[in-house]
């Protein structure tokens, strides 16, 4: 909230930014003491500014006036009006070129001046290619980390219209159980209308889909109906896919074309549920005894509620003795944000934290296991687990 404050003072905010600043100052008295403090801060800087007077009009003409009298050219001859006594200036000589150098063949260059410049040439590149690298990687990564802030500012104001002070829900069962609910959710409450703010510069979306198990009838849909722009999902397209499959599954696919439609309202509910969370991983939920709920908001500085492209390939997975798929090790997880070298992570207290990949399972609260090891939901209420658009909260939920 300070940073918005400042920008308001500075008058570095946006329309509706400003718009939003200014009617938390009228609701929040502790917003409108924080502003007058920033305000007091401030005074001191403009007491100290000097008020710099222009330059007065005829400053280029007396500066030419001062400087000296320029040599006479090679060539020219000057009379004696020319040059005023004692201050005769020797023109400066010019040395003839060399006949060797006034032929064309010449200069021409030999094969060692090739070598040696294209030597020159790639030492000068394998200099420059690594900073390059590192500030295309560091601009992403901080794109990223607005993004998360941004959603981060939507999911606090959600709370405080809450009556529990939850977080967006995710269903147990049924066709919104399905981690990128979160965004549909955001969207009915007026909080999120780009979809390009659920979308990581640093992953392609094709990859995305794909690390995601993208199946053909889901890729055969996607060519059809949507391309690489980020689409808006919203309840109401959740709900009309839902509708569409309870009919099919009331009345039965009799027909070849029947049966083709009902595959593709299955493909098109796995595709809204696989886009609409965008690049981001959302909080699958708690377990309160045997309660599954959303998180209550606590602010809380070590529990995750987003992470972003928080995508994990698993290349081999290691089953329990329940029959449990488990991450095998740390060594084994693929993430495919920003290079592969680890992700964002958006805390309840509103803190981004860029967490090396080499470093998750090093952290008490992994945020993208519970503490089981397994993808489901947490399994108490300070166990946070973070999942791709797709996840449903567990494993064997039913999401249609």
């Amino acid at each position: 909230m300070q940073e918005d404050l400042l920008g308001y003072l500075l008058g570095a905010l946006e329309a509706d930014e400003m718009q939003r600043v200014e009617k938390l100052l009228r609701e929040s008295p502790e917003a409108r003491e924080m502003l007058a403090d920033l305000e007091r801060k401030l005074g001191p800087l403009h007491d100290d500014c000097e008020i710099v007077e222009p330059p007065s009009t005829d400053l280029v003409a007396r500066t030419l006036d001062a400087l000296p009298p320029l040599p006479p050219m090679p060539g020219m001859e000057s009379g004696p009006a020319d040059v005023s006594p004692g201050s005769q200036v020797s023109a400066p000589q010019i040395p003839k070129m060399s006949p060797v150098l006034e032929g064309s063949d010449a200069v021409s260059w030999t094969w060692r001046d090739w070598v040696g410049s294209f030597t020159a040439a790639c030492i000068l590149l394998a200099i420059a290619l690594p900073s390059m690298v590192e500030g295309r990687f560091m601009a992403r990564k901080q794109a990223c980390q607005d993004n998360l802030r941004h959603l981060g500012m939507a999911m606090t104001q959600y709370v405080t219209r809450n009556a529990e002070a939850r977080l967006p829900s995710v269903d147990s069962n049924g066709y919104q159980a399905f981690a990128g609910v979160y965004a549909p959710r955001l969207h009915a409450a007026g909080l999120m209308m780009d979809p390009r703010s659920t979308h990581c510069p640093s992953i392609r979306s094709s990859d995305f889909w794909i690390a995601g198990g993208l199946r053909s009838s889901e890729q055969e849909f996607v060519s059809q109906e949507v391309g690489e722009e980020p689409t808006l999902v919203t309840l109401r397209m959740l709900d009309d896919a839902a509708d569409e499959l309870s009919r099919f599954a009331v009345s039965g696919a009799t027909t070849l074309e029947e049966q083709v439609a009902w595959q593709r309202a299955i493909a098109r509910l796995q595709w809204l549920q696989q886009t609409a969370g965008g690049h981001y991983a959302y909080t699958l939920g708690v377990r309160d005894g045997e309660e599954f709920a959303s998180p209550r908001f606590q602010g809380r500085s070590s529990f995750a509620v987003m992470s972003d492209a928080a995508v994990m390939k698993v290349v081999d997975r290691v089953v329990d003795d329940e029959g449990w798929p488990r991450l095998a090790s740390t060594s084994q997880d693929g993430v495919i944000s920003h290079g592969g070298r680890g992700i964002n992570v958006l805390y309840e207290d509103g803190r981004v934290r860029f967490i090396p990949r080499e470093s998750l399972s090093q952290l008490v609260d992994h945020p993208l296991v519970n503490h089981d090891g397994r993808p489901e939901a947490g399994v108490n209420i300070d166990d946070a687990s973070l999942a791709p658009s797709w996840q449903a909260p567990f494993v064997h939920a039913r999401q249609r």
